[in-house]
């Protein structure tokens, strides 16, 4: 069977001496040194951090790294551009109308009078017939 770490009794062990002990006190507690420790590194800095005026090591190397504003400023102009164009194009779809043609929606049916489509003795002969003229 297995048990979980919180299923335990482990905090109420009895001492086999019957005796309680209490938790550490005074100044060699983790806070106090933690503390200590913190207000001596809150120290040095103070007393070796560079004057205001001067650039620290960490900022003259972030800036050696990073981009140059030059560079923000083309790339965010071309940016800009591009939005435009896409705007414009944009709109000029918006306005779009279809051609003002008439289409046809079965244009198949236009060639059903083409003498290349009748099929054979479908159509009588015409031949020997003539047109009369009023003189």
């Amino acid at each position: 069977q297995l048990r979980l770490a919180s299923s335990g009794n482990h905090a109420h062990e009895d001492h086999p001496d019957g005796a309680h002990y209490s938790p550490e006190a005074g100044f060699s507690t983790p806070f106090w040194r933690n503390t200590l420790l913190v207000s001596l590194l809150a120290v040095s800095f103070y007393k070796w951090a560079p004057p205001r005026d001067e650039d620290a090591y960490l900022t003259r190397w972030i800036a050696h790294y990073s981009t140059p504003p030059e560079t923000w400023a083309q790339l965010n102009e071309k940016h800009l551009l591009q939005s435009q164009q896409v705007t414009d194009n944009m709109t000029e779809q918006g306005r779009a109308t279809r051609p003002g043609i008439i289409r046809y929606r079965y244009p198949q049916s236009l060639e059903q009078a083409s003498p290349h489509l009748q099929a054979v003795g479908s159509v009588p002969d015409m031949g020997g017939v003539t047109a009369r003229t009023d003189s």
